[in-house]
C-alpha cells in the first residue's frame, strides 16, 4: 500500500474541486481509504474500490500508514433500519 496526494490543477473547472489523499494499491488500481482535504482523519472503505488515475496527477506522501480510521462518509446500508426491514418488524 502507498499513500498518495492528488495534485491535479482544477483551475479550469467551472466549480470547485478538492484534492484528497488516498491509500492505494502499489499499482494504483484500487483504493482502500481516503482522507479529505483539510482533515487529518482517514476513512476506510468496507471493500476496496476501483481507482482511476487517468487525467489526474499524484505525489507519494512520506507518512506512516494510518492505524486508526473513522466511519466512512457513506453509511453501511445493512445497518439501516427502514420501514420495510425485517429488523424493525421483529422488534
Amino acid at each position: 500500500m502507498k499513500l498518495v496526494r492528488e495534485t491535479t490543477d482544477w483551475s479550469q473547472s467551472p466549480y470547485p474541486v478538492k484534492n484528497h489523499d488516498y491509500m492505494v494499491s502499489p499499482a494504483m488500481e484500487f483504493c482502500f481509504a481516503m482522507r479529505k482535504q483539510g482533515s487529518d482523519k482517514w476513512e476506510k472503505f468496507s471493500t476496496r474500490r476501483r481507482f482511476s488515475k487517468s487525467w489526474r496527477k499524484f505525489e507519494v506522501l512520506d507518512e506512516k500508514k494510518p492505524k486508526e480510521f473513522v466511519e466512512p462518509y457513506m453509511t453501511n446500508p445493512w445497518k439501516n433500519k427502514t420501514y420495510n426491514s425485517l429488523e424493525t418488524f421483529f422488534e
